[in-house]
């Protein structure tokens, strides 16, 4: 995967239906609480973020836009320290894969200017083995995806394909 800063993988509306059916299960946030004892939690999205964080779970990257789709009336703020990146939507930006592969390592929050729901495929591709993906999917609750070596070459494969897709700067 070859790409410069600025530039973007977009993705067709058939492999963003096929992430968003990725085979994940929804879990509690007491789950990944106790998940949290033996494993890395890493989640994505202001709302699974939020309630993760008030039950207690450390996070060891949070993923956020600052907004949520669920309509309420609810900010979410900015937090001192955060690392900044531009995402649009349906796209994964260089810049995003870059930055998951640098604070994988050590942990820390990004806040996304675009959107960040498609980030779960850079966490995955980076991650270690056994580290624990949550999302939010609305209406639903939280999913989680426990990362083995089959959830890893699956992801593999999805980016080998679509870095071999459209491809803009």
């Amino acid at each position: 995967m070859q790409l410069k800063s600025g530039s973007k993988f977009v993705l067709s509306q058939e492999v963003i239906d096929e992430v968003t059916a990725y085979g994940h299960r929804m879990c509690s946030d007491l789950e990944i609480l106790r998940a949290s004892e033996s494993s890395k939690i890493i989640s994505v999205g202001d709302v699974t973020t939020y309630n993760l964080k008030k039950k207690g779970v450390p996070i060891h990257i949070e993923v956020v836009d600052l907004k949520t789709r669920r309509g309420k009336e609810r900010e979410f703020a900015s937090v001192s320290g955060a690392y900044h990146v531009n995402n649009e939507a349906g796209t994964l930006s260089h810049d995003l894969f870059l930055l998951i592969r640098e604070i994988m390592p050590v942990g820390g929050r990004i806040e996304v200017i675009g959107e960040e729901d498609l980030a779960v495929i850079p966490i995955i591709y980076y991650c270690d083995l056994n580290t624990v993906v949550v999302y939010g999917i609305p209406g639903k609750g939280m999913a989680c995806i426990t990362v083995n070596r089959s959830v890893k070459e699956n992801i593999e494969q999805l980016v080998e394909r679509i870095s071999h897709g459209r491809i803009e700067n």
